[in-house]
């Protein structure tokens, strides 16, 4: 029961052990007060505004206000050959470690073996681990970089997409190494195989942690990751290239931002 009126704030008397049913000062019926306020529904809570809904898709989609027509064509050149470059890359064996030989491994290695050293600090098991966390991680703190534009960067979607590529790229570059965890046959860069040394990364790793016979499982995961992160890096870059051609089109101008 109220300790005072919630109309008037009329108070019990002192000598009183309870308010009584009826307000002596204006009247109120307590009991009718106290079930209109139990059937009175809860505010539903406040909606979001769709500006802060849709804040980080805005980001991932954000287009120049203007967009030079030789720069989108150049664009469009990128996207065609790390297409077809992706899918090659893709469809190298996986057992057969083709990839080991391209030159997008060339580029990946040096990052791999920088990896190592960068993660010592962390113990034997992430500074092992390290050296195929670093090839996949660099191009997606370089993608981040782009899109929010870190350390003053130009913001630039369509560049952050290619650094996912990479990053896919970089996981499907891992997926043989893995592969060639259960029967090393592997050529390393000592001229030796895991075989005959004291083993490579992934056979350190997955028999560290006991699943040395699921390698070519665990690879296979790899593989198929490295192609859905892969396409959803062709998905954004051409999202960016149609909007960007959209934009030159129109002639639109505005604030960057």
């Amino acid at each position: 029961m109220f300790q005072k009126c919630p109309k008037c704030n009329y108070e019990r008397k002192p000598g009183e052990t309870e308010m009584p049913e009826r307000c002596p000062a204006c009247g109120l019926i307590f009991a009718k007060c106290l079930g209109a306020q139990q059937r009175k529904p809860a505010p539903a809570p406040a909606a979001k505004p769709a500006a802060e809904r849709t804040v980080l898709l805005d980001r991932l989609l954000y287009v120049p206000a203007r967009v030079d027509s030789i720069g989108f064509y150049g664009r469009c050149i990128a996207y065609a050959f790390f297409f077809i470059w992706g899918w090659r890359l893709y469809a190298m064996d996986v057992g057969d470690a083709d990839i080991m030989s391209s030159f997008m491994h060339l580029i990946v290695l040096p990052i791999h073996e920088a990896g190592h050293l960068l993660f010592i600090p962390f113990g034997r098991f992430m500074s092992i681990l390290g050296g195929s966390l670093a090839q996949v991680l660099l191009p997606l703190v370089l993608m981040a970089s782009f899109v929010f534009g870190f350390g003053g960067s130009r913001r630039d979607n369509f560049a952050a997409s290619l650094m996912l590529w990479w990053a896919a790229v970089s996981i499907i570059d891992v997926a043989p190494y893995i592969w060639d965890a259960f029967d090393p046959k592997m050529m390393l860069l000592g001229g030796k195989t895991g075989a005959e040394s004291d083993g490579h990364d992934w056979q350190n790793i997955l028999g560290d942690l006991g699943l040395i016979r699921k390698a070519h499982l665990i690879a296979r995961i790899a593989h198929t990751l490295g192609l859905f992160v892969m396409l959803v890096a062709y998905a954004w870059g051409a999202a960016q290239l149609y909007l960007e051609h959209r934009r030159r089109g129109s002639g639109a101008i505005g604030e960057d931002g």
